[in-house]
């Protein structure tokens, strides 16, 4: 990937983002759970779960305003507001499948900030650390766990601001490998090969086998869906206007953003058997997030407003309002 030169805007977006999100945390209680397992005070705020529970659960980064702050949590998918499993993992950005999860962290090395992807187990443990090269953006795992993909900013980077790069690395989970990053791969569009220097990454999704994937490629001012396979080193623009990809459960749609204006994105659902794509209308504020689909016919996503983060859960078929799944909580990864 080729380096650019950081720009102040960027720098000063990001830090206005942080300050907004660390400020905007106000306190404020949850409903008491009466689960026997509970441990701790009053308040579902500081209830805790003695142990991680069973799957299907929900992984989430806490932005609560308490000792778990930017702790990764499970909470049960059968009630994903009620206390949670407080994991000795602080994360940014983190996904979780088949035993296998990824961490991305950022940590303090005497006076420098690092970041950082930590690969671990289903007990939470650490079993390999990649450095990375820039901030820290998207993460996935396979459905076998096997394998994650990251995306970082670089050089304070973010793509909401004209200007900015990305970088999009494969790890195998198993070994801490790099399996390379997607700027490597070949790419074709309408048959031919595709290349320019300004091409970034992002948001991959893995398909069912492991192997491939959906992602972003932007060049030119535009923004591509890519199929892609990880073995062959290959990937092929399938149509424009795609960003965040997730791919559902099924394997038949892909949920993404649709950028609207500057700083505005609706969410959309693209039929990969019919080519039929829907608008999400349900859901009018502005969404920049990679969701995560809880099934086949619902997806989560994280909205950040004046008090900090929180979960939100919409149908795809347009017959609901959007919901809260859980309060001061960021980052969900749903664990079949």
């Amino acid at each position: 990937m080729s380096m650019r030169s950081p720009r102040l805007w960027a720098f000063v977006a990001l830090c206005a983002i942080a300050i907004g999100i660390a400020g905007g945390y106000a306190a404020r209680a949850l409903n008491r759970s009466s689960s026997p397992e509970l441990v701790g005070g009053e308040t579902a705020a500081n209830l805790r779960l003695s142990a991680a529970p069973d799957p299907p659960y929900l992984l989430v980064r806490s932005t609560a305003p308490d000792d778990s702050f930017r702790n990764l949590m499970t909470v049960p998918l059968s009630a994903p507001s009620a206390a949670g499993y407080v994991t000795p993992l602080e994360c940014e950005r983190a996904y979780f499948s088949a035993g296998r999860g990824v961490c991305l962290a950022a940590e303090i090395r005497g006076i420098v900030q690092v970041h950082l992807a930590h690969v671990f187990d289903e007990q939470f443990n650490r079993v390999h650390t990649i450095e990375l090269t820039g901030l820290p953006s998207r993460a996935r795992v396979s459905p076998d766990g096997r394998r994650a993909a990251i995306t970082v900013f670089e050089h304070g980077h973010s793509y909401a601001v004209e200007g900015f790069s990305t970088r999009t690395t494969v790890i195998d989970t198993m070994t801490g490998r790099s399996l390379g990053d997607l700027e490597q791969f070949e790419v074709t569009r309408e048959g031919r090969r595709f290349k320019a220097i300004d091409f970034n990454f992002w948001g991959l999704t893995f398909k069912a086998d492991g192997n491939q994937f959906y992602a972003t490629l932007a060049s030119g001012g535009q923004n591509y869906l890519v199929e892609g396979d990880i073995n062959g080193r290959t990937a092929r623009v399938v149509r424009a206007g795609v960003e965040c990809p997730s791919l559902s459960p099924d394997n038949t749609r892909v949920a993404y953003k649709s950028r609207v204006n500057q700083g505005m994105w609706q969410l959309r659902v693209l039929d990969l058997v019919s080519g039929v794509d829907t608008a999400l209308s349900r859901e009018t504020r502005s969404v920049d997030d990679q969701v995560d689909w809880l099934d086949d016919e619902r997806v989560l996503y994280h909205i950040t407003g004046s008090r900090g983060a929180d979960i939100w859960m919409l149908r795809v078929d347009n017959r609901d309002a959007p919901s809260i799944m859980r309060q001061y909580s960021y980052s969900p990864s749903v664990v079949r």
